[in-house]
């Protein structure tokens, strides 16, 4: 089989390969719908992928056209060239192995204002941004906020369907004083049904707009409420951010029984809240009050400007580090300030 180029195929023997050069999303990729921000010639990819030979009817400037056009089951990939796409209405991803990739790269840290593919809304009536239901779907290099200032507009992002993977995504919500003292509110959300997702060097939370306030929520909240909670999940080499002055705010809210399953492995993460001149620390990372079975493993992790990883101190908390002490946990920042050896 020959060689195709870009957009169709970089060098992949006719798999396309994106992100910078990352990796395939699978063993063949199905139809590929592209977005721009403008169907302008000012936009140069708009006029690049019209140079390519590709369609008209098969670019889009919003991600809710551009998945409409897509199909379930056969890998088909919403490719998202860089600029700030704002959607005006919860979309439900609601389609099996469809994926969307982010075309400008791994680095997902900025937002609206500042995109490399930002994915946000500032509607006062978007809950969450996208919502999964499809099974096995890939997400990489982009970013989804939330900016929504109204009480309703509770998180970027919701799981909630099995198999789907993670990689170089950004998580925004909580950006505005209408939401940043909600207790519901979060960055991401998993689902009953959001079984064994991998993340890989995601970005969970913000720590530059607005400070979180409401008392044991979380960036990650988990909101299952019955029935068994979501299992064997892992966060790898992921970032969990926040800026608060509120002690009892929390990092992961894990509010309820049957909120969470088992089997949750958090690996070589960071979980930092800021504090103007460090003034206060959040009392844990994790706020457990799931009183049915479950179980975290946090395997070389660490946290700065947080107490405790945990604070429940309860038979019924199952959390656990292999982290080595360093403050009053493992994994506890505190100032290095000690003399080292002769």
């Amino acid at each position: 089989m020959g060689l195709t180029r870009f957009p169709h195929g970089v060098s992949s023997f006719g798999i396309p390969v994106y992100g910078g050069g990352i990796g395939p999303i699978g063993m063949g990729v199905g139809n590929i719908k592209y977005m721009v921000t403008a169907k302008a010639s000012t936009n140069l990819y708009y006029k690049k992928l019209n140079e390519a030979g590709i369609p008209d009817n098969e670019i889009f400037t919003t991600l809710a056209t551009a998945f409409a056009a897509t199909t379930a089951s056969q890998n088909d990939v919403v490719a998202a060239t860089p600029g700030a796409y704002d959607e005006t209405a919860e979309l439900a991803w609601n389609k099996a192995q469809t994926h969307l990739v982010g075309l400008g790269g791994p680095n997902t840290n900025g937002d609206w204002s500042e995109p490399n593919v930002v994915i946000y809304t500032d509607s006062t009536d978007v809950a969450s941004v996208i919502t999964v239901t499809g099974a096995n779907c890939q997400f990489w290099n982009a970013t989804v906020s939330n900016y929504g200032d109204n009480t309703a507009c509770l998180t970027a992002f919701t799981l909630n369907k099995y198999g789907c993977y993670f990689n170089n995504m950004t998580f925004q919500g909580m950006m505005t004083a209408g939401s940043d003292g909600v207790v519901a509110a979060a960055a991401l959300y998993i689902d009953g049904d959001g079984m064994y997702p991998v993340f890989d060097d995601c970005t969970i939370g913000q720590n530059v707009w607005d400070t979180r306030e409401g008392a044991l929520s979380g960036v990650l909240r988990f909101t299952n409420t019955a029935g068994t909670g979501p299992q064997n999940g892992r966060f790898n080499r992921c970032k969990f951010l926040s800026c608060s002055e509120t002690a009892t705010v929390a990092m992961v809210a894990i509010p309820v029984n049957y909120a969470i399953g088992r089997g949750w492995l958090f690996d070589n993460c960071y979980f930092e809240n800021f504090s103007v001149n460090w003034a206060i620390n959040l009392n844990q990372v994790f706020y457990d009050n799931c009183g049915t079975t479950h179980s975290i493993m946090l395997h070389n992790c660490s946290a700065l400007g947080i107490d405790e990883w945990q604070d429940a101190d309860q038979g019924n908390n199952y959390i656990g580090s292999n982290m080595p002490i360093v403050g009053v946990g493992g994994g506890l920042a505190r100032n290095p300030t000690a003399v080292t050896g002769t």
